[in-house]
């Protein structure tokens, strides 16, 4: 390619001039004192929409916009005929097609060397484009603060390590602090520590790219030292190599909600623990109406026909015979009433009265009571209570049951062997259990295990009872929302588990 020196060899300085102008992407200006244009170079249609010969003698201040003629003319105009250099304005200008452009000027005064007459110089480009994204990037920055501090859930921005940069009313209220209280707090310090394990895993994982959000139910600490319930969402915004630059969590109060949902599970858990009650009691009334279909309507009928035979008889003989009968009959009909009148006693909630009930002692209670009996058949108690002490029950229910375990224990012991007895006490979560256990004849479950606790039924043909121990045992046990379970072999005596309610604990 030929040399531009040598292409431009021959031409005039005008020609060079507007050459030169015309491939530059500024426009380039040249002003008397006053501002009218003597150039204007040929690039300007591009520009500003005029042929250069369409503002040739004219003046800029016609095209400057309104609001900026008096700030140029302070600012640029009247300091550089003063003498000042280099002046940078930026400023609207009138386009050809009506719209207003941003220019930006750097603006020189010029001095012909022979007549000393002043121009100004003036190289302008078009920034519109600048301008344009600068203002909507302030816009978006408006639109995100006024969204940011009038959002009605709450907004924090934290840092990558945590710490909080910036929060919104909503948020701060919630907590009950003012913003400012907030700011500089790590986000940690607001947390309750149940689920912050949780905040801090999700938070790892975003560290290291596994994921970009998560969402879940956390507490707050309120001001007031109370806990309080929200919904988070938290987001991260990454620089140009993927590493994380600020956290945004948005938080939706679900206190109330919160309450609500553990209002119906606590009504759900009173409505199972009522329902469970109802069908005890429905248990409860199946036995009572057996009691009186087969064992109080019999001797009832007894006595009916006895009655019947003395009013037609008059040998004295058989009166005597039928006296004698009268009275069998009257002891099982007494016999059935008290049983009757044990398991409604049951149910009476005047009756039972729980209170923290030490186990030792009432265990205690109940061996000094039959130690004449326990002592004659040389019968070997080992207890310990040490993994439960205490329980919250009824001290009179408490040693009805280890009364009619004893004495289950001594009715069914094996003949030719030592009777053994073991009682200790454990938990099972918030359940303090006992275990009772012999080793006795046992009881043949897969044969009974279905009848074991019910009333009347009896598994030793040679051994006498009446079968009234367990079934009031269970029933005191599920009436307050406990239960009993039984382990046994024949002939390897039997394992009585009793379950008291939860919160039965030592507290």
């Amino acid at each position: 390619m030929e040399p531009l020196e040598n292409f431009l060899v021959g031409l005039s300085d005008s020609e060079i001039l507007h050459l030169v102008t015309s491939i530059s992407r500024e426009l380039v200006c040249l002003h008397e004192a006053d501002g009218t244009y003597i150039y204007v170079s040929p690039n300007s249609e591009k520009i500003i929409g005029y042929k250069s010969e369409e503002l040739i003698g004219k003046n800029p201040y016609d095209y400057f916009h309104p609001e900026e003629r008096r700030l140029i003319q302070e600012r640029s105009h009247q300091p550089l005929l003063r003498g000042e250099d280099n002046i940078h304005t930026t400023f609207r200008f009138l386009h050809k097609n009506g719209n207003y452009i941003w220019l930006q000027s750097d603006n020189r005064l010029t001095i012909h060397p022979t007549t000393g007459q002043k121009y100004l110089h003036t190289s302008s480009r078009d920034i519109s484009e600048k301008i344009d994204t600068e203002a909507n990037l302030a816009l978006a920055e408006r639109r995100f603060k006024t969204l940011f501090h009038d959002s009605p859930i709450g907004l924090v921005i934290t840092g990558k390590k945590g710490y909080i940069d910036e929060t919104n009313d909503s948020f701060a209220n919630f907590l009950g602090y003012k913003s400012y209280e907030i700011v500089g707090k790590h986000f940690s310090e607001i947390s309750a520590g149940e689920e912050l394990e949780e905040n801090l895993k999700y938070r790892d994982e975003v560290q290291k790219g596994i994921i970009d959000n998560y969402s879940i139910e956390k507490q707050y600490l309120h001001k007031s030292g109370k806990k309080v319930w929200a919904y988070i969402t938290v987001t991260v915004l990454r620089d140009e190599m993927g590493y994380p630059i600020h956290y945004l969590a948005q938080i939706i109060d679900i206190n109330e909600r919160k309450k609500s949902e553990t209002l119906l599970l606590e009504n759900n858990d009173r409505l199972k623990a009522t329902t469970n009650s109802l069908l005890t009691q429905n248990k409860q009334l199946q036995a009572y109406n057996q009691i009186i279909s087969h064992h109080l309507r019999a001797p009832v009928s007894n006595l009916r026909s006895l009655l019947d035979l003395m009013k037609e008889t008059k040998d004295l003989k058989e009166i005597r015979e039928i006296e004698d009968h009268l009275e069998v009959v009257t002891e099982t009909l007494e016999t059935v009433l008290s049983e009757l009148i044990s398991t409604l006693k049951i149910q009476s909630p005047d009756h039972y009265k729980p209170e923290r009930v030490a186990i030792d002692q009432s265990f205690s209670n109940v061996i000094h009571l039959m130690e004449g009996e326990l002592a004659e058949k040389q019968v070997e108690i080992k207890s310990d209570f040490s993994g439960g002490k205490t329980i919250f029950f009824s001290k009179e229910f408490l040693e009805t049951i280890f009364l009619n375990l004893l004495n289950n224990s001594l009715r069914y012991a094996k003949p030719g062997r030592n009777l053994r007895i073991s009682v200790e006490s454990f938990q099972i979560g918030a359940q303090t259990t006992i275990s009772f256990s012999d080793n006795g004849t046992g009881i043949d479950l897969e044969r009974y295990g279905d009848q074991i606790f019910q009333l009347r039924k009896t598994f030793h043909r040679h051994i006498s009872g009446k079968g009234l121990g367990l079934f009031l045992i269970k029933y005191k046990m599920e009436s307050v929302g406990g239960r009993i379970e039984v382990r046994s072999k024949p002939g390897e005596g039997a394992t009585f588990f009793l379950y008291f309610p939860e919160g039965s604990e030592t507290k």
